[in-house]
């Protein structure tokens, strides 16, 4: 787990189900000193792209605050900060997390713990690699999820693979608009 010591963080409350969250400060933040990330081809300026809180997620956890959940298993890709993962975690959702961030757990269980919530599953996820292991979700939901270009071509198998995994009858929903900066 990459140090943090050199980072710097704040506390917030989302004002949706008064979730607080510990972020990165801002998106000027880097601690790799293992080189944990970067054996990852994760670099020092996509590295904090995590730890913000992006207005997609927060257009994508209001639509999950009166969601229909009730006995349907759930999984968050990309989570980052996982807001959405934090929410249905509060109303009792079969929920798992996923990343590829190295620092995703480390802020994920921060945040659980922060609200008084049990431990959300977590799994370091590579678009790139065989995921069949997760098995079968009934809703599939992200956010901000193409940043980088070579992300959309892992996107494009990752959304194939997910179909087939998907319950019948089950939702994938997912905000896949491109950051333009």
């Amino acid at each position: 787990m990459t140090s943090l010591t050199t980072v710097r963080v704040r506390y917030q409350t989302i004002e949706i189900g008064n979730t607080d969250v510990c972020t990165l400060r801002d998106n000027q933040q880097f601690s790799d000193p293992d080189d944990e990330a970067l054996n990852l081809g994760i670099c020092s300026a996509s590295w904090p792209m995590f730890g913000v809180i992006w207005p997609s997620s927060l257009v994508l956890v209001n639509h999950m605050l009166d969601y229909d959940i009730a006995g349907k298993r759930i999984l968050e890709v990309g989570c980052g900060m996982a807001l959405s993962s934090l929410l249905l975690n509060h109303r009792q959702a079969d929920i798992t997390a996923t990343d590829y961030h190295p620092t995703v757990e480390y802020f994920l269980d921060r945040n659980t713990t922060l609200n008084n919530n049990k431990e959300i599953n977590f799994e370091r996820l590579d678009w790139s690699e065989d995921n069949s292991h997760l098995g079968k979700f009934d809703i599939i939901i992200g956010s901000d999820l193409l940043y980088e270009d070579q992300h959309i071509g892992y996107w494009l198998s990752l959304s194939n693979v997910m179909r087939c995994q998907l319950v019948r009858s089950s939702s994938l929903t997912l905000d896949a608009v491109a950051k333009t900066s």
